[in-house]
């Protein structure tokens, strides 16, 4: 189980798609990916994982195993994964990439819930991830909601997914919309019930797949060595085995899809009840975004 109330994740994935049509990629298309996977805490008074470098360093693999380059990709782990570096290393990409240019972030770690100083969060709590060099009961060296949200409202590419494996983070999404137990995985977009402005990661631009709900774990587990929920997006990207419609290419939909079923499945399985339920959140005009390149 990942604790600190919020145990693992940003993972950010693939092509975004607006009105009808993916947006299209072509050779001029650059393609900025941060993967971020922490086990090893400074502070010793802050759990360790077992499973997040793993998680992280198997992501990258297989998005090489599946187009992406290399030299496209910025893996963090442990000691790397400062609060520096995963905001510097962020800024950057958003600052690069340009309208056409395609945004990938993960994260596998800690997470937790703190309360909201600035006051702009409607249930009066911050989201936030936790950094390597975090020191217990300092929130000023944690990443809150609000720090990742400014940094990617600035992005001129609407090309990009984020993914979360961590305890409680559907409430990187809306908040607004997960006050009934189990939460639908569309919304459309922030005018409904709560507005995009209420300081969580409500960037309506980029889907953004979650491990778990607002209020649920989100479970390691050593059979698999990883995380659960990125256990099965691996698995998924594996042989397309996500290509639900076998045209050789996986999508957003296809993989949340494959993921959280399995997910759920094993969850109850192994604990005998559905614990867990991840989570897809995507703007109205949302299609599909192509994972496999």
């Amino acid at each position: 189980m990942r604790l600190l109330k919020f145990s693992a994740l940003i993972f950010i994935i693939l092509f975004f798609a607006a009105g009808c049509y993916l947006l299209p990629i072509d050779e001029n298309t650059e393609f900025f990916a941060l993967i971020i996977g922490i086990n090893d805490y400074n502070d010793g008074d802050v759990k360790d994982l077992k499973w997040c470098v793993d998680d992280a360093t198997d992501l990258r693999n297989s998005l090489i195993d599946n187009g992406w380059k290399d030299s496209e990709i910025v893996l963090l782990t442990d000691g790397g994964a400062t609060k520096s570096a995963i905001l510097g290393t962020l800024t950057s990409f958003v600052a690069q990439a340009g309208k056409n240019d395609y945004l990938f972030l993960y994260y596998s770690g800690h997470g937790t819930v703190v309360g909201d100083a600035s006051g702009d969060e409607p249930d009066g709590s911050d989201e936030a991830i936790v950094p390597v060099d975090y020191i217990d009961g300092n929130n000023t060296t944690l990443i809150l909601d609000d720090e990742l949200g400014e940094i990617f409202s600035g992005s001129s590419t609407q090309k990009g997914v984020f993914i979360f494996d961590a305890c409680n983070s559907g409430g990187f999404i809306n908040k607004a919309l997960n006050t009934g137990g189990l939460n639908a995985r569309y919304t459309e977009t922030a005018n409904i019930k709560g507005q995009a402005t209420n300081g969580d990661l409500d960037i309506t631009q980029f889907p953004v797949l979650a491990a778990s709900g607002q209020y649920e774990f989100a479970y390691e587990n050593s059979d698999l060595q990883h995380g659960i929920f990125t256990y099965f997006i691996l698995k998924g990207l594996s042989g397309l085995n996500a290509d639900a419609d076998n045209d050789d290419y996986i999508t957003i939909r296809e993989l949340f899809d494959y993921a959280e079923n399995h997910t759920k499945s094993y969850v109850e399985y192994y604990y005998g009840s559905v614990y867990q339920h991840p989570q897809l959140r995507y703007p109205r005009e949302f299609v599909d975004i192509l994972v496999t390149r």
